[in-house]
């Protein structure tokens, strides 16, 4: 399976193609002939709409029905997606074709997941292996560890894991971890540091015992900045404990793609793991940089967590694009977006235990689809990733909601709810699945009253778009699926964008820009800095000399 080869070549600006037109054009119609499509009408005229826009896959059930639009819409969106490929798109994804164009090179995370051979392309079997094996070593690892085999230098089991990383080797970690805290293993903690903020680190060290505390770095070009700094940080903090600089052998791990540069920072090469180029940042929870969550969730969960992404990909591989999940909810962004203008989307989990996955979002959505440039090297006319904001549920009700019910443009909602939960306070778990009813139900209807001297400033419009994500319970396999659908969703937007969703050329800029800064800041020969950026640094040096009240 191969690209659409003559797609690649077309210099047609998306914007100008016919199904793109189709849809504006009937956005067009839509929004005048029915005058803003009024949703609590449209479940009066058709009682079935809930059953006929509600979609199955891997324990997850999305209900569409409260979306602005029309059987019209769905196939006018379908046929864009099939101008754009997004059949043979989606199998060159699972085929390991080089998708990632600006770095040429395959973008293999379905791999580290795959739960079969079988279902392996013969190309792959390769691959494939080294990730088995991997997952061996992760296995034996993570055990021997808890079960006091491995331990620190002093002869002391370890207590605490601290695991190193930043953006992608450090939100969806951390995020699974807070997650599944009914899972976690009784007599070992684990700990997130990213920040090169010092009082991350510092904070977290405060807490612990260097007696019986493992770090694991996590960095794929073990290059990352904040990632040495933080594992610099950590490394003179335990020798000056344990006093003795042969205690990083036995107290560091790394997970990376130059294990040579892990070995020369001093990690034995024995307590180092691979993680290969073909997997980008984002998308890295699933290979050795879940060595933390192994060893604090125990090795059982986190393959559960892969094998509820792998049926998830499944389902998206080998579902007809109506039926697939991953498909309806890019598609309906792509309408937002591109058709209302909407500029953000907000994600609304109704379960403490997910308080991080709008932030784990953030950057698997932003950092994959926020492109200016198409894949023919282009400029693009059209608008790509909105804003990707959210808080846990009911939170949020007192903070942002405000905004979604009486703001004056709507901004469409993702709500998660989780039916059951592993406490036994029932009033708690049904006030907050009725709540999380509530304000989907409110967004659509809202509250007018047509009452002589009605207070305006207690008016709300409704008919205010959301789905809903219905999960039976949060488990490893549910999150891991989860995950995967979020993923599988951003690709497809990526590929009606005609994007690459697996660079981060922004990512890098930040980086350059920080160098000439620090060059400048230590006295050395730089570039010189624009006055703004000028007048605050000389403040920020002169505060550093100063001393604290």
């Amino acid at each position: 399976m191969t690209f659409n080869k003559a797609f690649l070549r077309s210099t047609t600006a998306l914007s100008q193609s016919p199904a793109w037109q189709a849809l504006t054009q009937h956005f067009s119609d839509f929004e005048r002939a029915n005058k803003g499509f009024n949703l609590n009408q449209a479940f009066t005229n058709n009682p079935l709409r809930a059953e006929q826009l509600t979609a199955h896959a891997s324990n997850i059930s999305l209900d569409y029905s409260k979306h602005l639009i029309t059987e019209e819409t769905l196939e006018l969106l379908l046929n864009l997606a099939q101008q754009q490929d997004l059949n043979n798109k989606i199998q060159a994804l699972r085929c390991g074709e080089k998708v990632n164009a600006t770095e040429d090179r395959a973008a293999l995370h379905t791999l580290l997941r795959c739960q079969s051979e079988d279902n392996v392309p013969d190309h792959l079997r390769d691959e494939y292996a080294n990730i088995v094996n991997v997952k061996e070593k992760l296995k034996n690892t993570s055990n021997d560890v808890y079960n006091g085999v491995l331990r620190g230098y002093t002869g002391k089991p370890f207590t605490d894991i601290v695991h190193i990383g930043i953006g992608g080797s450090d939100l969806g970690p951390a995020m699974v971890y807070q997650a599944l805290s009914p899972f976690h293993r009784s007599n070992i903690q684990c700990h997130y540091v990213a920040n090169i903020c010092a009082n991350d680190i510092c904070e977290t060290l405060s807490l612990l015992d260097p007696n019986s505390t493992l770090f694991i770095i996590a960095s794929k070009s073990f290059n990352t900045l904040e990632t040495l700094c933080n594992a610099n940080t950590a490394k003179e903090w335990l020798i000056k404990h344990l006093k003795d600089e042969e205690a990083v052998a036995k107290h560091f791990y790394a997970v990376s793609a130059k294990p040579e540069k892990a070995q020369a920072w001093g990690i034995n090469p024995q307590c180092v793991f691979p993680f290969w180029d073909f997997v980008g940042g984002r998308y890295s929870t699933w290979s050795a940089i879940g060595l933390s969550l192994c060893i604090g969730l125990g090795y059982k969960h986190f393959n559960a967590l892969l094998e509820g992404a792998s049926e998830l990909d499944e389902h998206f591989f080998n579902t007809e694009l109506k039926n697939n999940i991953p498909v309806i909810m890019g598609l309906l962004g792509v309408w937002y977006t591109n058709f209302y203008q909407r500029q953000a989307h907000a994600v609304v989990p109704y379960d403490h235990r997910l308080r991080r996955f709008p932030q784990f979002l953030q950057q698997l959505e932003m950092e994959s689809t926020g492109k200016c440039a198409n894949l023919q090297n282009q400029p693009i006319d059209y608008d790509t990733c909105p804003d990707i904001w959210g808080e846990v549920g009911s939170n949020s009700q007192h903070s942002f909601f405000q905004q979604l019910h009486q703001g004056t443009e709507f901004t469409p909602v993702d709500f998660i709810a989780v039916l059951k939960s592993p406490h036994n306070l029932a009033e708690h778990q049904d006030w907050l699945i009725a709540n999380c009813l509530a304000q989907s139900r409110a967004l659509m209807l809202g509250q007018i009253d047509d009452t002589p001297g009605l207070e305006r400033h207690k008016f709300m419009p409704g008919n205010k778009p959301s789905s809903t994500l219905i999960i039976e319970e949060l488990t490893p396999k549910t999150l891991g699926a989860l995950m995967a659908l979020y993923e599988q969703k951003v690709y497809v937007q990526s590929v009606i964008w005609n994007v690459n969703a697996f660079d981060q050329w922004g990512v890098e800029l930040g980086k350059k820009v920080s160098n000439t800064i620090k060059l400048a800041m230590d006295g050395e020969t730089g570039e010189s800095l624009d006055p703004s950026s000028q007048a605050i640094l000389q403040r920020y040096l002169k505060a550093k000399t100063s001393p604290l009240p």
